[in-house]
């Protein structure tokens, strides 16, 4: 009798666990991970495409279309910069995995950034002085002069790039005793920087001029 009462303990001890042990809660959140990577880097004004994200759980498998993404009203393609993009998704017992992705919003023209050192030849004089070239944030495949022909005020002063092609548009700065300042011009990279020959008109009088801009 003795036995059969131990026996009869034993077992319904057994059931207990195996209906604790099934009744386990999951705690686990999903794994989500992003498709190409947690860096993505896009040209500046171009198209936006989410790469998206998987997400995986330890009860429910691949439950990759429940991922939510806030890709495209955190980016802002015409705007350089960087942007953290944040992946969700939640699995049946509520729990909730993030992933982040970092993207870089970048000009084509970064390359012609830095600083240089500028020798400015134009009507029979030359000139020597340091020059700041940055990327517009706003305009891909456009470079910007922290100044122009060695004059103050003229940060506003740009160029277009194409290929190896820099490109200065028609464009009127510094106003010197009544007269403002027309520049315009063509030029080309080199190994060392680039070359730029351009036209300065002020009064109606014009003077051609070739600036190299070296590393």
């Amino acid at each position: 009798m003795k036995k059969q009462i131990l026996s009869l303990a034993l077992v319904a001890f057994l059931g207990t666990s195996l209906i604790l042990t099934g009744c386990k809660k999951d705690e686990e959140a999903p794994v989500i991970t992003p498709k190409g990577g947690n860096t993505q880097t896009v040209v500046l004004n171009a198209s936006l495409t989410d790469p998206g994200a998987t997400a995986d759980d330890n009860e429910d498998g691949d439950i990759s279309t429940s991922v939510t993404s806030d890709y495209m009203t955190v980016v802002n393609k015409d705007l350089a910069g960087t942007y953290t993009v944040t992946y969700k998704a939640t699995d049946e017992a509520g729990n909730e995995g993030m992933a982040t992705l970092s993207v870089t919003v970048k000009n084509d023209a970064s390359a012609w950034a830095g600083d240089y050192t500028v020798t400015d030849v134009i009507g029979g004089s030359t000139a020597a002085y340091p020059q700041t070239v940055a990327t517009s944030p706003t305009v891909n495949n456009r470079i910007t002069f922290n100044k122009f022909g060695n004059y103050t005020n003229t940060s506003g002063i740009y160029a277009n790039i194409t290929g190896t092609t820099v490109d200065l548009p028609t464009q009127t700065a510094v106003n010197s005793a009544g007269a403002d300042r027309v520049f315009n011009g063509t030029g080309s990279k080199n190994s060392s920087g680039f070359v730029l020959n351009y036209t300065e008109t002020t009064n109606g009088a014009s003077a051609s001029g070739v600036m190299t801009f070296v590393k």
